[in-house]
């Protein structure tokens, strides 16, 4: 989860960038950035059609890869039934959803334009691992307690399931007392590249790392 949604927001820029390559007439680097945005983080396709990035079949494909993406990053190496797969991937879509930002001004510069993004950043992640950990000890001293008198304990494919539907949980319940940042500003950079406009790879990074507390996550695998 460290990396967020970055893939998806890459998908979602290099198509734009065939699209708009094509295309004729002004560029609006604001529009482009939010239509980007809009898809990519709350699954709002409006503006990607409005842009003419792509069609709503298009836009709605990719918000569904990123959220594949986003899985598969959080449940590598480990099958989950569907059932639990889909109630993680809603909790996922609730709190890309809530995310809060404002797209600003684009000011142009040489063969690029920058575009001023606003952000509050969400504190989801850091309340939701603390739960999760308390959980996850507990029900480590109560699976070592079984095993200790002799009793039956899960399979390898249970605990999976047990322990990524309390991670599941415990997000869920961050998000019923999420709290977000003070509001700040980045920059986002649309650059000309073989005549084609294009956003910055570092910067799309660098965005999905200021919109969320992403950090706790990192901090808590280590």
């Amino acid at each position: 989860m460290k990396r967020m949604r970055k893939v998806a927001l890459l998908l979602v820029a290099a198509l734009a960038a065939a699209v708009l390559g094509g295309c004729g007439g002004s560029f609006d680097a604001s529009a482009y950035v939010k239509a980007l945005m809009d898809n990519s983080y709350k699954g709002d396709s409006s503006a990607f059609v409005e842009q003419e990035v792509g069609t709503k079949e298009q836009a709605e494909k990719l918000y569904e890869e990123g959220i594949d993406t986003e899985m598969s990053g959080i449940t590598t190496g480990v099958q989950l039934s569907e059932e639990l797969q889909g109630e993680f991937r809603d909790v996922l879509k609730d709190v890309f959803k809530n995310v809060k930002y404002t797209v600003g001004d684009a000011t142009k510069k040489d063969d690029a334009y920058e575009v001023e993004v606003k952000y509050q950043k969400m504190n989801v992640f850091a309340p939701a691992m603390e739960t999760f950990q308390a959980d996850s000890e507990a029900y480590v001293a109560e699976m070592t307690e079984k095993a200790a008198s002799g009793e039956d304990t899960p399979s390898e494919e249970e605990i999976n399931e047990k322990v990524y539907s309390m991670l599941k949980d415990a997000i869920k319940g961050a998000m019923g007392s999420v709290t977000y940042g003070d509001e700040e500003s980045t920059t986002v950079r649309i650059e000309l590249k073989d005549k084609v406009w294009t956003p910055n790879e570092d910067d799309l990074y660098n965005l999905e790392l200021l919109l969320f507390d992403s950090e706790a996550v990192t901090d808590a695998a280590q």
